[in-house]
């Protein structure tokens, strides 16, 4: 499993080198973020997967429908011994059920190696789960971040970020994944403690 980051650190770096995100680190600290248990993985992408192009209570519902004949946490074994019948009738489309399958088949068959993430780099992560169809970029950088706890992501794809990004900085435009990784950069190795402090303000204005 991987271990806990010591947020403090972070917090004390965004501090003296990022002094726009200050404010924000003032606010909303500690981060309680703490790794997922490995054995959750799978279920953790499968419901990126499951979800793609669904509003949170449908795929919410898909996943309780999973989980009631694969069991919890769902294996890649018991989606792999299902009937493709059982996904159906949960509510699962074909391209998804193709989807999923071979996502479990990939672990499987050792070319994901979900149970060795603990010891990889990010970047040896992504490559692998980009591998894998009905995986993006968005949801594997949300595993890392949120899933994995590592310190380092930057969510290019995520659209809250981006926006409160563009608040933060004043910038004109909402920023491309290029210009995102240059700004960024003075975050390193903290960008994923920053991005989190980011979501923590973006939510503070929804429920004013």
């Amino acid at each position: 499993m991987c271990n806990t980051p010591n947020w403090s650190l972070g917090d004390a770096y965004l501090r003296a080198n990022v002094p726009e995100l200050a404010p924000l680190v003032d606010k909303f600290s500690p981060c309680p973020l703490q790794p997922q248990n490995p054995n959750t993985y799978f279920t953790i992408l499968l419901t990126g997967i499951v979800s793609q192009q669904l509003p949170p209570e449908v795929s919410q519902e898909l996943m309780q429908k999973l989980e009631a004949f694969l069991g919890k946490p769902i294996t890649p074994q018991a989606v792999l011994a299902a009937n493709e019948e059982d996904f159906v009738i949960a509510g699962l489309m074909a391209q998804k059920i193709d989807y999923v399958r071979s996502f479990a088949k990939a672990i499987v068959q050792g070319q994901v190696t979900i149970d060795k993430f603990a010891e990889m780099t990010d970047s040896q992560i992504s490559k692998q789960l980009l591998a894998v169809r009905g995986l993006g970029q968005w949801t594997i950088e949300m595993f890392l971040l949120l899933g994995l706890c590592r310190t380092d992501v930057v969510p290019t794809a995520d659209f809250i970020f981006k926006k409160e990004l563009q608040a933060l900085l004043n910038l004109p435009a909402e920023p491309k994944r290029g210009q995102i990784n240059k700004l960024t950069e003075p975050w390193r190795p903290w960008r994923s403690l920053a991005v989190w402090y980011m979501w923590q303000n973006a939510n503070s204005k929804t429920k004013k």
